[in-house]
Formats: structure tokens, C-alpha cells, sequence
């Protein structure tokens, strides 16, 4: 059921009536039951394995709560007994925990990254003229199953570090696993910010209602009027074909892009997070302007936020705090000082995470390749850190104006340009075709010879895209100056306040793409 269909919009008002309707105590069973005939749309296969990791980490949690409370019981031990006695109950909490983590990756691995698995060894055999092929294994791959996933093992590294107690109640936890509105693309949300709030009752709320329902439609404005309209062009510009058009061609298609996977994704979690807030449930932000950004690392931390600070917390903090990186910090200490302490862990860190990052996007070899990208930019920002500091004060630049602000977002979103090569290219080999034509194969005379409206888009298609932009050009510096853009207009006239709404809605009706033909359901984080 997608997000911007009619029939999602009437799921939704029905369960908010509902859920204002039964008693308080009953709010959350309702949005459980709600979250499953949701999910239970893509079918009940998916649904299977949505149960089974709901099991898996509710029984694993409860199991390291039961270890952990016991040895809490325990008050008849000396000082040192219970050191001892605490170091022997972590190590099975622990071991618990790795193991239920295992069985996580091993069922998320399985569906997404094993048929592509098989298919690098059947091109292994044919390199070494092998004749034996694998056979492709016919599965599916359960919608959402990445950031439920994700979820889950957040929850249960969460129970382990006795950050909290683990959840009692099935049903409760269930519910924080499978709440139908962030379970396609997320957020990623944290139990212990978003699974309490789950179980709560709320009151109706008109303010909840207005702002929930103007997130909702400027996420349609965002997928509809912008990301899928700018599929066009993309669609239409990039096939498997690396020669079809020029490297000015291709760029314009990135800048195209661009648009798109920030539209697509950005608006399906603005749907989200307003379908929640409606009920009163705050989920967490998921961007924060990332094509504002001033360095890379900067745009990381924008952009999918809850994936980057998912990552941060469960992987790069453990993986530095680690013996072997700590002895690799003192050994880089001894011989290139405090620049090699903080460069070097820093760097073989940011490998691991972002190669992570990027088969968590996909398994395919240009999805290692966007990882692996993004680990050099990354790692190289905080390698030249001191030498670009060094080269702005004896160049005597003036890092505090507008120029030089710009010139950072500008060389950020280039940089950034590169790595969305690497995802929307049909292959890394095509990716690396069309890097080189960026480069070398530039027609400048497209922009006054017609061909740019024969690209997807026509002249009316390409203004509309063109004005959609400059709105949220405009919002988003409003929100990067700290004006809350709901609020100011909650703050206006009545008439004034109706007359925005009433022209966002028939933007959306009018110039939103959708209509016989085209499958509005295709968000593109949804695959993940």
C-alpha cells in the first residue's frame, strides 16, 4: 500500500478515527493490529518474517533481562564476589547478544545478498572456465526488512549495554517493530525514544491534527510534484548504455537525480512522521537539509540521520573504543604523533562503517563501490583537515562570509554528486563510463538548440519542476535559519492560513505526477 495512494489516506483516516474512538488503554492494541493489516498488503509470506525477527529479539532481550535481574537479586555477595559475579553475567549477556545478532544478519543476508552472492560465484567460475553454475534461489525480499531489522538489533544492543530493561509485553514490543508508518523506509527509531511513546495514550490534539496532515502534504509535494517528475528525466537519461548521451547529458541527469532520491525519500518520511504525529507520536527527523552541507562528514549528518547515528553508536563508537584499534592508535601515536592517533583509527573505521552503509543500500558491486567512496571522502576530509586550515589563513581567506559559505556547499554537493553516480548507474562499470564522459564529453549548446526538452521532460514539465524547486529552495532556507515554518503560519490569519493550505493541496491534485499508467508506489528506500 503506498504512501501516496488514495487507499493508504483512507487506511489512515480510519485508524486515526479508531484510535481517538477506543478507550486509551486500548490505543496501542489498535495501532498494533493496524501495523499488520498494513504490512499484511505486501503478503503473508512477508509478514512471516516479520513475526520471526519480532520473536527472535523479544525472547533474546528477555532472556539477557532474566540474567541480568538475577544477578541484581543476588545482595549476599562480598565487594569483590559481585565484580566477579557482574564480569560472568555480561559475558552471557553477551554472548546472547552475539548470537541473536548473528541469526538478525544471517535472515536479513539471506534474502537480500544471497542470489547475489551466487551470481559472484557463477562469474568466478566462468573467469576460471568452470562449467558448474549455482542455481538461483527463488526468494523474496520481505518490504522494509533493512530498517526493522536495524530496529531490532538497536533494541537488543540497547537491553544488552542495560541502557533499559527489556519490554515485558509482547504485543508492545511487536508494535515498536512493525508501526506501520515508518516500517517501509523509516526512520529508524530507537525503543526507548519511539516504543514508550507506542504504548502511552493520547488525546486528540487539534494541533497534533493541522500538523501532522501539512507534513503529510508537503512529503506529497515532495514525491509528486518533484521527485517523481525529475524520474522522468533520470529515467529517461540513464539506461545501461553509457554512450546514449554526453557527459553534459549525464550531468544535468545527476542534478536530476539528485532531486529525486532527495524528494522520494525525504517525502515518504515527512508522510511518516506527520501520519504519526496526527496520534500524537513523534518520530525522529530524518534530514536536515543535507544539500546545505558544509563538508561531507557535515552532509552524513543530515542525511538519514537515523541510519547515520545507528551506525555511529553500534559500529563506529565499538569498533574504535576496540583493543586492536586501540593499539593501532598508540602505534600510529609513536610514529606520525597526535595527527596519526586521530587520522589513521578514524579512517580504517570509517572504511568498515561506510562499506557497511553502502551493502546496506544494496547488494551489487556499485553499492560497495558508493561505500567505498564516501570512505575516502570521508577519511580524506579528516587527513587534509589541518592542511586546508593551514592554506585558508595563508591565503588570508574569510571563512565567515556568505562566498565562502557558498563555495562549501557548492564543492560538498559535487563531491556528493559523484557517489549518486555510483548508485542510479545500471552497473559500477557503467558508473565509471559515465564519470569519465562528465568529464571529457561536454556539449554546453544543449541548453539552446532544443535538446533539453526532449530529455523526459518538456518546456511546461521542466517549469513546473523549476518553480516546485524554488519553493523548497526557499522553505529550506527559512528552516536552515531556524524559522519553523508550520508555526509561522499557524501564527496567521484565518483566511491567510486556509488560503496556503487550500493552494498547497491543489498543487499537489494538479501538478502532482500520478495517473493511469505510472505506479506511484515505487519509493525508492522502500526496496531496502
Amino acid at each position: 500500500m503506498s504512501f501516496t495512494s488514495i487507499s493508504f489516506l483512507l487506511f489512515l483516516s480510519i485508524v486515526v478515527l479508531l484510535y481517538y474512538l477506543v478507550p486509551k488503554r486500548f490505543q496501542w492494541c489498535l495501532l498494533l493490529a493496524a501495523s499488520y493489516a498494513f504490512y499484511l498488503f505486501s503478503g503473508i509470506p512477508q509478514v512471516a518474517f516479520l513475526i520471526g525477527t519480532t520473536l527472535i529479539n523479544y525472547t533474546s532481550a528477555r532472556i539477557m533481562q532474566s540474567m541480568r535481574d538475577k544477578f541484581r537479586a543476588q545482595t549476599d555477595m562480598t565487594k569483590e564476589q559481585r565484580r566477579e559475579a557482574k564480569k560472568a553475567v555480561n559475558k552471557k549477556i553477551h554472548r546472547v547478544q552475539v548470537l541473536t545478532i548473528l541469526i538478525d544478519l544471517a535472515i536479513l543476508g539471506a534474502v537480500k545478498y544471497l542470489n547475489t552472492t551466487i551470481e559472484n560465484v557463477n562469474a568466478l567460475f566462468g573467469l576460471f572456465h568452470y562449467d558448474a553454475q549455482l542455481p538461483l534461489i527463488n526468494i523474496i525480499v520481505p518490504m522494509g526488512i533493512s530498517f526493522y531489522t536495524f530496529m531490532s538489533m538497536g533494541y537488543l544492543i540497547d537491553v544488552g549495554r542495560g541502557k533499559y530493561d527489556a519490554e515485558r509485553n509482547l504485543g508492545k514490543f511487536a508494535l515498536f517493530v512493525s508501526f506501520f508508518p515508518s516500517i517501509i523506509q523509516g526512520p529508524i527509531n530507537r525503543y526507548n525514544e519511539v516504543g514508550q511513546q507506542l504504548a502511552q495514550p493520547h488525546r486528540f490534539s487539534y494541533e497534533n491534527l493541522t500538523y501532522g496532515a501539512q507534513l503529510i502534504l508537503w512529503g506529497f509535494f515532495k514525491k509528486l510534484v518533484l521527485a517523481d517528475r525529475a524520474a522522468m528525466m533520470v529515467n529517461h537519461i540513464f539506461t545501461s548504455n553509457a554512450d546514449a548521451f554526453s557527459g553534459t547529458v549525464y550531468f544535468l541527469g545527476m542534478l536530476a537525480y539528485s532531486v529525486q532520491i532527495y524528494g522520494d525519500f525525504s517525502g515518504g518520511v515527512d508522510i511518516a512522521r506527520g501520519a504519526a504525529q496526527i496520534m500524537g507520536i513523534e518520530l525522529p527527523n530524518n534530514f536536515e537539509r543535507p544539500y546545505f552541507s558544509a563538508n561531507v562528514a557535515d552532509y552524513w549528518r543530515r542525511w538519514h540521520i537515523t541510519l547515520g547515528a545507528w551506525m555511529r553508536d553500534y559500529v563506529f563508537y565499538p569498533i574504535m573504543l576496540s583493543k586492536p584499534v586501540t593499539r593501532m592508535s598508540k602505534f600510529a601515536r609513536k610514529y606520525a604523533g597526535s595527527y596519526g592517533a586521530k587520522v589513521v583509527p578514524s579512517a580504517i573505521t570509517s572504511f568498515i562503517v561506510f562499506f557497511l552503509v553502502g551493502i546496506w543500500h544494496g547488494a551489487t558491486w556499485r553499492y560497495v563501490g558508493f561505500g567505498l567512496y564516501n570512505a575516502i571522502v570521508v577519511s580524506g576530509g579528516v587527513a587534509l583537515a589541518p592542511l586546508f586550515e593551514k592554506l585558508t589563513v595563508k591565503l588570508k581567506i574569510n571563512t565567515e562570509v556568505f562566498s565562502w559559505k557558498l563555495f562549501q556547499i557548492l564543492r560538498t554537493f559535487l563531491i556528493m554528486l559523484g557517489s549518486k553516480i555510483l548508485v542510479r548507474s545500471f552497473s559500477l562499470k557503467v558508473s565509471l563510463q559515465v564519470f569519465r564522459k562528465i568529464l571529457t564529453d561536454h556539449t554546453p549548446w544543449i541548453f539552446t538548440d532544443g535538446t533539453l526538452f526532449t530529455l523526459g521532460l518538456d518546456s511546461l514539465e521542466m517549469f513546473i519542476l523549476f518553480v516546485g524547486l524554488l519553493v523548497l529552495l526557499t522553505v529550506s532556507i527559512m528552516q536552515e535559519r531556524g524559522v519553523k515554518v508550520r508555526q509561522t503560519i499557524a501564527r496567521q490569519n484565518l483566511a491567510f492560513r486556509w488560503a496556503v493550505y487550500i493552494i498547497a493541496l491543489l498543487v499537489v491534485i494538479i501538478f502532482g505526477v500520478y495517473g493511469r499508467g505510472y505506479n506511484a508506489a515505487d519509493f525508492i528506500y522502500a526496496r531496502f
